[in-house]
């Protein structure tokens, strides 16, 4: 839950480790309940099944395996019941710290988020002004095609077996995002960092 500060407030990161090692051990017992539960079950339908068969045949019917297991599984179920009892009790101890050093921990989480937001905002930036000079590249592209068109040379051959292109060739699709959407998203996650300005595209 405070990954980001746990490391610099001791009491919560002994009351988190705690807390995770009880949540591991409640979720082993379970299972050791289920399957004993299972097992019990089961030997109880052997155990009648040879009981039968030995009574049928004039014998005497062989030890009963299904008390055993059930001495194992209200064991386990006792554990299950002390482990739950101990989750609730480290669970209550998290939320009493948590609430009564709530603005301390406010205050190192903000901390936490202005950090990893001035990550964000550092690569955002790099990515943010790579793209700004692509698309002043590709406006003076245009402008020069504006200004300066390629002469078409008249075709007085025979008919070609193949069409050619002329022109730059993109691989970005013309259904893809709008320059002003992926511009806009860049420059809020430049915003989550320190005030930077980027001048834009003219």
């Amino acid at each position: 839950m405070f990954e980001e500060i746990v490391h610099k407030v001791p009491e919560l990161r002994k009351l988190e480790e705690t807390l995770a090692n009880l949540q591991h051990e409640h979720q082993k017992a379970q299972g050791r309940v289920h399957g004993l539960a299972m097992r019990a079950e089961q030997a109880r339908e052997d155990d009648l099944n040879r009981e039968a068969v030995a009574l049928n045949a004039g014998g005497r019917p062989p030890k009963a395996q299904e008390p055993r297991l059930r001495e194992q599984l209200e064991s386990a179920q006792r554990e299950l019941e002390v482990l739950s009892r101990r989750l609730a009790l480290a669970e209550g101890a998290r939320s009493r710290f948590v609430q009564e050093n709530h603005e301390h921990l406010a205050a190192l989480l903000v901390e936490a988020q202005q950090r990893e937001g001035a990550k964000v905002a550092a690569g955002a930036t790099a990515v943010l002004e790579d793209l700004l000079a692509l698309y002043k590249a590709e406006d003076d592209a245009r402008a020069l095609a504006r200004l300066h068109p390629t002469p078409v040379e008249e075709n007085t051959g025979k008919p070609a077996p193949h069409t050619s292109i002329w022109g730059p060739m993109t691989q970005r699709s013309e259904g893809g995002p709008r320059r002003g959407d992926i511009e806009g998203t860049l420059r809020y996650l430049v915003s989550l960092g320190p005030a930077t300005e980027i001048n834009e595209v003219a």
